[in-house]
């Protein structure tokens, strides 16, 4: 009897500490999850405009053009090409239903749908993973909704230098994040097929909202490699008067997407 007297309290004792631990335990992955969820929520949030546009400077393999970049957040995306920056000669729209690409010198358009683009099946290319890239935001293609893309998003533990990796499992991308609210990179390689994304030269833009001006895209597969270099200027968040869709004119003639980009 005496031998249990001593035993019990000790045994309880030890059952609560190892409950007191096991709380501890359970209390800081709780706070982990907590945090996690509140970094992708800010990598998913809205950007604090509705409307950017810019002046770019395209360096497409080693070739120089000038353009216009004109963004209208969830409506349309336009990507325009100048020649010495004063007559458009080529465009292309990302709408939330459809791809416009118009070819000005030679009055040609084609309208297709984002399943018909190259590398669509490798990157989910949608709309709002089109926008994503653009706005600098993390994206789960399919998954708008943030609550949803939880579940398709892994944050990995800091990096030394204080970066935090977030890996989406449906399409295997990876985005490099500052830990808070930025996105740093984009990252995608499987069967010899890589897609890669940096920003860089974030400036504020709107009051104290940051925006990256500096793009750098790269798209190789086991027989080619593109490179994209975009530069932002005389960047703009005020309402504009413009079109969410380009009319086309009736000199315009509709070819395949295959036709249009032979031509460009």
């Amino acid at each position: 009897m005496r031998y249990i007297r001593i035993i019990l309290p000790i045994l309880v004792a030890a059952l609560l500490l190892g409950g007191c631990r096991s709380s501890k335990v359970t209390r800081k992955e709780k706070a982990q999850q907590e945090d996690n969820a509140r970094l992708i929520h800010a990598l998913f949030e809205k950007p604090p405009v509705s409307e950017l546009t810019a002046s770019l400077s395209l360096n497409i393999n080693g070739t120089k053009v000038s353009g216009q970049l004109r963004m209208r957040y969830g409506k349309s995306i336009q990507i325009s090409a100048s020649v010495l920056g004063l007559m458009e000669v080529a465009r292309l729209e990302f709408l939330p239903d459809m791809v416009v690409i118009m070819d000005k010198m030679h009055n040609l358009y084609s309208v297709c749908h984002y399943a018909d683009i190259p590398y669509r099946n490798e990157l989910g290319l949608e709309f709002n993973v089109v926008q994503s890239l653009l706005w600098n935001m993390i994206f789960s293609p399919g998954s708008e909704d943030p609550d949803r893309a939880i579940a398709q998003l892994q944050v990995l533990e800091p990096d030394n230098d204080g970066s935090v990796r977030i890996k989406e499992s449906q399409y295997g991308y990876t985005f490099v994040t500052d830990g808070r609210d930025k996105l740093q990179a984009v990252r995608k390689a499987a069967a010899g097929y890589g897609f890669n994304m940096n920003y860089s030269d974030f400036t504020e833009v709107s009051g104290k909202w940051r925006y990256p001006l500096g793009l750098q895209v790269e798209i190789s597969d086991s027989e080619s490699k593109n490179n994209v270099s975009v530069k932002l200027s005389s960047v703009s968040t005020d309402r504009k008067d413009w079109p969410d869709r380009t009319q086309v004119t009736r000199r315009m003639r509709q070819v395949t997407l295959d036709e249009i980009l032979d031509n460009l």
